[in-house]
């Protein structure tokens, strides 16, 4: 089981989700992404190394860091606008 770690701006992705994609998000970083995090799929290009799982519209962005069992979570965005500006 991976331990999640969220990134600063996370908080501030959630709050401007729709209800219902907040709450799918949050299930599936805890539960699915907790237990398999290599359920999404690796970004590639000037994002590799970092991973997103699909909900819809909507991309989660994390990274996965092995030797301490975490599961990094960058962004939770709608696609049009959730890889601008990722630093990891």
């Amino acid at each position: 089981m991976y331990k999640v770690e969220y990134a600063r701006g996370v908080v501030k992705d959630l709050k401007a989700l729709p209800k219902e994609i907040r709450q799918k998000a949050l299930k599936i970083v805890e539960k699915i992404l907790a237990t398999d995090p290599r359920m999404g799929k690796p970004l590639t290009g000037p994002y590799k190394g970092l991973w997103k799982y699909r909900i819809g519209d909507y991309r989660i962005i994390y990274a996965i860091e092995d030797k301490r069992l975490v599961v990094f979570v960058l962004r939770i965005r709608h696609r049009k606008d959730v890889y601008h500006g990722i630093a990891y």
